[in-house]
């Protein structure tokens, strides 16, 4: 069976990357819309909640681009680890030319 930790470290990277665009580019100013916030205690929460989105925005994104990276690395640690067969070339080559047709 194969190693799926590259492949869910590749789909919680892609999620959080998501997440974090969409928390930055919508809930935001989803907040600001809000009209109880804009009463005196409406003000506090609303101070506090922009800071965790602060917080969340700071961390969430690079995060999920690290994950991201670190399961490319993964996966090409892992085709570097199998062992090659002998019969399958190392590198891509050209194939031979063929020879002209004569018969023409």
């Amino acid at each position: 069976m194969r190693d799926s930790m590259p492949k869910i470290t590749l789909w919680w990277g892609i999620a959080l990357a998501l997440a974090g665009g969409v928390l930055a580019t919508f809930v935001q100013p989803g907040l600001y819309s809000s009209a109880w916030l804009n009463t005196e205690p409406g003000q506090t929460v609303l101070y506090f909640w922009l800071l965790a989105l602060d917080l969340l925005n700071t961390l969430v994104i690079p995060l999920g681009t690290a994950l991201i990276a670190a399961s490319l690395v993964m996966f090409y640690l892992r085709g570097r680890s199998q062992p090659v067969d002998a019969e399958r070339p190392k590198r891509w080559v050209l194939p031979e030319p063929l020879e002209r047709r004569t018969d023409r």
